[in-house]
């Protein structure tokens, strides 16, 4: 199936086509039909949109109401049986005063854009996360990408050794002493793949937006991903097969305070725990069981605030005639962490998995439409749609973990 569509480019309007067959090297290089379009028509001038929606657009796919326009959102039907292409064709390309339609195109050719289109409608929803748990999980991740394939190769980054090297005065035409090594993993990684088969009535076609059905596409991948966040976690602290990563290690908290111990949090340990004098990292994060927090909440040796009529270990006179001098510390770059509680049992009691949110969690998704899916649904004429997706989070850097065992 080949359709041509219009779209307006730095110098002019030209005219490019897409094939069934895109969606096969798309698949095979590792990219979405939307951006293997965007490629190959890079000429195409970004006032108008990106080359895939001015594709849309000519065919007369709208995914929301455009009121300037007078244009609706476009319905399952019409794009599944081409009518949209007639009603609306080249709406947006309109260049003084001419409407440009496209030429060559069959009555089924907005059918070729149905996948791609839902899936980067879900792929927005997906982004758009208020949950509060799944939110407070986004901001600790500091690497997210989207790939097209249920495996990927993982970078593998040298951290310990380029900061056991320190650089150097460089003469001319010398290699620098100083080196980042980031290589690729020995084996690939795979990522669990998760099926959402989507089957529309002839009625609901009729009555349905191209937007609410990714909406609730979107949603059923976020209760998916909601119902595995306390295995994903789990997974980071304890390890994960499928990233080929064992547990974390565990350090003791006795070794920064012997009285941190027997569920007992202290001060000294506490702070002990978070203070990094060589500042490779900084523990913005803490993952935690309730009873655990409140451990660190009612710690020992905790400063209060001053007050005369306690009989508590601050009580007494603050000292008289100034010679209560108390030190200014100027470079204690401690922050306050962020904490994220969990259920019992994803994470040990009288444990404080600390880290570094910019370098400690990398997350890899897995949304596409596979190429025998799409083709099915193009080529037979059927209702009936397949999503894959999954999600694999792993530790990027183990050096920004610390898990603080008090118990």
């Amino acid at each position: 199936m080949l359709v041509k569509f219009k779209y307006v480019a730095e110098r002019g309007i030209k005219e490019g086509e897409a094939s069934l067959e895109d969606y096969r090297k798309a698949e095979k290089y590792g990219m979405t039909f939307s951006g293997l379009l965007n490629a190959k028509f890079s000429d195409a001038d970004p006032e108008w949109g990106t080359p895939f929606q001015q594709a849309c657009h000519s065919l007369g796919i709208y995914t929301k109401d455009d009121p300037k326009r007078g244009v609706f959102a476009s319905r399952v039907a019409d794009i599944l049986d081409g009518s949209v292409t007639e009603k609306l064709a080249g709406e947006t390309l309109a260049v003084g005063g001419t409407i440009v339609s496209p030429s060559g195109s069959n009555s089924a050719s907005s059918r070729l854009f149905f996948p791609e289109v839902v899936l980067n409608l879900m792929n927005e929803h997906l982004l758009e996360n208020n949950d509060t748990e799944m939110a407070v999980w986004d901001r600790m991740i500091s690497s997210r990408e989207t790939i097209q394939s249920p495996t990927f190769t993982q970078p593998m980054i040298n951290v310990t050794a380029p900061r056991g090297e320190r650089s150097s005065r460089t003469s001319q035409n010398t290699m620098p002493r100083t080196m980042v090594s980031i290589t690729a993993s020995e084996y690939q990684k795979s990522i669990q793949t998760n099926n959402i088969g989507l089957e529309i009535s002839h009625q609901a076609q009729q009555n349905s937006t191209i937007d609410l059905v990714a909406t609730v596409l979107a949603q059923q991948a976020q209760g998916e991903r909601y119902a595995g966040l306390w295995d994903d976690i789990n997974g980071v602290v304890a390890g994960n097969v499928d990233a080929g990563q064992s547990a974390l290690p565990i350090t003791a908290a006795s070794t920064y305070d012997a009285a941190a111990t027997g569920g007992t949090m202290t001060q000294k340990a506490w702070l002990k725990a978070l203070y990094d004098p060589k500042r490779k990292v900084s523990y913005d994060s803490v993952i935690c069981t309730l009873d655990a927090f409140l451990a660190v909440q009612g710690r020992q040796g905790r400063p209060l605030v001053y007050d005369p009529s306690t009989s508590g270990p601050n009580a007494g006179a603050l000292g008289t005639y100034g010679l209560n001098v108390e030190p200014n510390l100027l470079n204690w770059s401690v922050g306050v962490p962020n904490v994220m509680l969990v259920p019992d049992g994803v994470v040990p009691a009288n444990q404080l998995v600390m880290f570094d949110s910019r370098y400690a969690l990398r997350e890899v998704v897995n949304a596409s439409a596979t190429y025998a899916a799409a083709e099915e649904m193009v080529l037979q004429r059927t209702s009936v749609f397949r999503v894959d997706f999954g999600y694999l989070t792993y530790r990027l850097n183990d050096e920004a973990f610390q898990v603080l065992d008090f118990s």
